[in-house]
């Protein structure tokens, strides 16, 4: 079959193939990570400096630019990145698996970051403007159903197995196989499927190769409005960069700790009698009592539909067994801090299982971006970027009104989490149209691909700097004054994009087409 000249063939899996590594590698790896009993503080940090490679993909995107077809590039990167996601699914159950699995992601990001650049420059090369404001909403659209598969059914199908095994560490291992094998399947669809003849390839490496490194950089910083550029992609997604690393732990975690005042076997029975005979006095405690507190005061986790016994996590090190144990401790060391007054910790969560957060973003969430982002390509085809610029913006953030409400309310009914995810996941598809198409406009001009990778990258920077924090922040303000913050941050992006420049039909189908 002849695939060239349809996109519909190849479009839709090579930006899945470029939204799943990254869905995987910085959203589902917060879940897992959650899952497998790693701190907000942690998660925050380590999985935001998973952004790197993607902020500092321009360094070698003009390698990319010069050596080998964009094709070439982007097939090995999506087999090499298969093989990585393989290895972390076999290195979860190891000990130390949180520092080998993020070296791992790590350096799955750099290929991934890779194929981003080459699949990019291949859709700049392969299609005229006219057809790439049309398939903008659609790469959109399929790039974000990319990550709703991880979010949604990677995330599901975790879910099932901790429920099957009762063992998060085996469900994710398993699950981490699973998306390995996936992502070679789709490294075969796209060697099969994609255009074998680049549009354009000749001239551009023509272009290329009379430019250095240095002047392929240069030409980027001196297009008009560069200052007013870089300050807008930065500062567009300020918000978004750290509502999307606390999302998932707020609708995890529970909604409180709770101390139960009756023991199931000796050991509880042990440490509720020495805390109503010591702790409730205000006596000091000794190191061995301490530690009986730690391990056998029965604390309940209450989840949304149920509440449930916090178990003890056992680990000979004293360092991870702190780290695995965090929840405990914490409320023990505030039951000791008030005489046991405080019977109860708020934590504010929603407390979902990750199997109905699966469900939640892989049905009704799935619908709503695919018909979002749909709607935002075509829109922008139609009357073109300036008319919709400032409405998709206002639809992309807004909804972040509907998780303070959830934050602070708490409603009874699972149904308003799915409302607010629906609106979230359309106001997403449909707006964020409107910052890639953008973006392709500051690609404009010689080395699209090293400029759009530049301009990326930029991107990726305001995404990972912010989200480093985001797990101090959220811990500081909680979950709904944290959520209030995340809406104010998207403000100055607001501000600026009313100042940029571009023509005012970019993006517009033309009426011959």
């Amino acid at each position: 079959m002849k695939t060239d000249n349809k996109p519909w063939f190849w479009i839709p899996l090579l930006n899945f193939a470029s939204g799943l590594p990254y869905a995987i590698i910085i959203s589902v790896s917060v879940i897992m990570y959650k899952d497998l009993g790693v701190s907000n503080k942690d998660i925050g940090l380590w999985t935001s400096l998973l952004y790197l490679p993607w902020v500092i993909k321009p360094l070698w995107s003009p390698l990319i630019e010069l050596i080998g077809t964009k094709r070439d590039w982007f097939i090995t990167m999506q087999l090499a990145i298969s093989i990585f996601f393989l290895i972390v699914g076999f290195a979860i159950p190891t000990n130390g698996f949180l520092y080998t699995t993020l070296a791992l992601f790590w350096v799955a990001a750099f290929a991934s970051a890779s194929n981003d650049i080459a699949s990019d420059g291949f859709y700049l090369l392969v299609l005229p403007e006219d057809k790439q404001s049309f398939f903008i909403g659609i790469r959109s659209t399929f790039y974000r159903l990319s990550m709703l598969a991880g979010n949604g059914l990677v995330v599901l199908f975790a879910g099932n197995l901790e429920e099957k095994y009762g063992d998060n560490t085996k469900a994710w291992s398993y699950t981490m196989i699973g998306v390995g094998l996936l992502m070679t399947f789709i490294t075969i669809y796209n060697f099969i499927f994609t255009p074998k003849n680049e549009i354009n390839t000749v001239e551009n490496k023509k272009i290329a190769h009379n430019q250095s490194f240095g002047s392929v950089f240069a030409s980027f910083f001196k297009k008009k409005q560069i200052v007013l550029i870089l300050s807008f992609i930065l500062l567009f997604r300020l918000g978004e960069s750290q509502l999307i690393k606390m999302l998932t732990p707020f609708l995890i975690d529970p909604l409180r700790y709770e101390l139960v005042e009756k023991g199931t076997d000796d050991n509880q029975a042990k440490a509720l009698e020495l805390y109503n005979s010591k702790v409730i006095k205000g006596e000091k405690l000794s190191e061995s009592e301490l530690q009986l507190l730690y391990s056998n005061l029965p604390i309940l986790v209450q989840m949304r539909d149920e509440g449930k016994l916090l178990e003890e996590v056992e680990n000979k090190d004293k360092i991870e067994y702190e780290k695995a144990n965090k929840a405990r401790i914490n409320f023990v060391d505030e039951l000791i801090a008030s005489k046991g007054a405080q019977k109860d910790i708020q934590v504010g969560g929603m407390g979902l299982t990750t199997k109905t957060i699966g469900i939640i973003y892989g049905t009704c969430g799935l619908i709503a971006l695919t018909l979002g982002g749909i709607l935002g390509g075509i829109a922008i085809s139609k009357q073109g970027l300036t008319k919709w610029m400032l409405p998709m913006i206002l639809t992309m953030h807004l909804p972040i009104i509907g998780f303070i409400l959830l934050a602070y309310f708490h409603p009874s009914s699972i149904y308003y989490i799915y409302a607010v995810v629906i609106i979230e996941q359309f106001g997403y598809g449909f707006g964020f149209a409107a910052f890639m198409m953008y973006l392709i406009h500051v690609a404009e001009g010689e080395s699209k691909t090293a400029h759009y990778a530049l301009a990326t990258g930029f991107m990726a920077m305001g995404m990972m700097l912010p989200g480093m924090v985001s797990g101090y922040i959220q811990e500081y303000l909680g979950y709904g004054n944290f959520f209030i913050w995340v809406l104010l941050a998207t403000i100055p992006g607001l501000i600026l994009s009313r100042f940029l420049t571009f023509p005012k039909d970019f993006g517009k189908k033309s009426e011959e087409v």
